[in-house]
């Protein structure tokens, strides 16, 4: 469950396809469970996406917005959340690439304006990814995710036997079909949901922003 449930006013409900979007998420090394890159250790920002706090991507922060603009023109129905783990577990999982969770796009909702706006505000934050886009679009619906040892493991092997191109790294953009998709979510929803426990952990982490 999110922690903050959002305002849904002037969201839009999305009807996708039965397809899943993999996404790759930076995750820190400081932490056993593969959470978002909270504290800029791999130099990409102090990162707020995926937000479980909010069952959100895209609304807390102007982060990916091309990959996301395109998951929603593509009508993709599931986001599937993909990192190479470098934690600080010694698990059999280290350097694999694991999809650890996923997130079920229900409603969707153009927030450029609101970024734009945040920028306009503060003009010594960085610009805005979406500053010269059409559209930002955020977002929003169910999120699970599972535990290092939970994740499910893409292997090169896994991607050619289902019959899609390129390697198991940072840079696939997959979109699994129905039914390799449903294979993922089978894997995924037997195991117990740990989001509250990835809550906690960024949490902990912007307390020590915060106080820095």
């Amino acid at each position: 469950m999110p922690k903050t449930q959002i305002n849904l006013e002037g969201w839009q409900d999305y009807r996708g396809n039965m397809a899943g979007s993999l996404l790759y998420v930076e995750t820190s090394h400081q932490s056993e469970m593969p959470v978002r890159d909270q504290l800029n250790e791999n130099e990409k920002g102090f990162l707020y996406e995926p937000n479980y706090e909010t069952s959100t991507y895209g609304l807390m922060s102007c982060y990916n917005v091309k990959a996301i603009n395109t998951i929603v023109k593509s009508k993709s129905r599931y986001i599937l959340f993909g990192t190479r783990y470098e934690g600080l577990s010694d698990s059999e999982m280290r350097n694999k690439y694991l999809i650890m969770g996923y997130m079920r796009i229900d409603k969707i909702k153009d927030v450029r304006t609101r970024h734009v706006q945040r920028y306009m505000a503060n003009p010594e934050m960085e610009e805005p990814e979406c500053m010269q886009m059409e559209h930002n679009w955020a977002v929003y619906g169910p999120m699970r995710f599972v535990s290092l040892d939970d994740s499910f493991v893409v292997t090169d092997e896994i991607l050619k036997e289902w019959g899609y191109k390129g390697h198991a790294s940072r840079q696939l953009k997959t979109v699994f079909a129905k039914d390799h998709l449903e294979k993922i979510l089978a894997h995924l929803d037997s195991k117990e949901d740990m989001i509250d426990e990835y809550i906690a952990t960024v949490d902990e982490y912007k307390e020590a922003l915060a106080e820095e």
